[in-house]
């Protein structure tokens, strides 16, 4: 009998218990914006059932979890008026946007526990084909 995985369990994920810095930043994210912690948690958990699926082994699942986890912090530095606009932003609106990446992998290198983990703020908006951002990645 073929095994059917429900990507969207989140049994799994509740195994990776986040240490107590790693749950205050996220209590803080949920503070300005409910959206953004419960996407948060929605891509850890996609993460985390992707890892299990792919047979990877714990410490990978474990770190690319709690990259997810983090993805967004940076947000928190965003202003409200932009980050729950319910319209289309605008061009400096969007560049204003785009800087949480960067903020969030600066959050990330100042705190030793969240140091390992900054990489999924700064590349989480990567593309593999040049119009990604912050860094523009492109694959030769």
């Amino acid at each position: 009998m073929k095994e059917v995985f429900d990507f969207y369990s989140p049994t799994s994920l509740k195994s990776y218990n986040l240490d107590e810095t790693m749950r205050y930043q996220l209590n803080m994210l949920d503070t300005l914006d409910v959206f953004t912690r419960k996407h948060s948690e929605h891509v850890a958990n996609i993460t985390c059932r992707l890892c299990e699926y792919l047979h990877l082994k714990k410490s990978f699942t474990i770190y690319a979890t709690m990259c997810a986890y983090l993805h967004d912090i940076g947000k928190l530095f965003i202003p409200s008026s932009i980050l729950q606009k319910p319209a289309k932003l605008t061009d400096e609106e969007y560049e204003i946007m785009k800087k949480h990446t960067t903020i969030g992998y600066e959050m990330c290198m100042k705190d030793r526990k969240l140091q390992p983990y900054a990489a999924g703020p700064l590349y989480h908006h990567e593309a593999l084909n040049g119009t990604g951002y912050p860094q523009r990645f492109k694959r030769k």
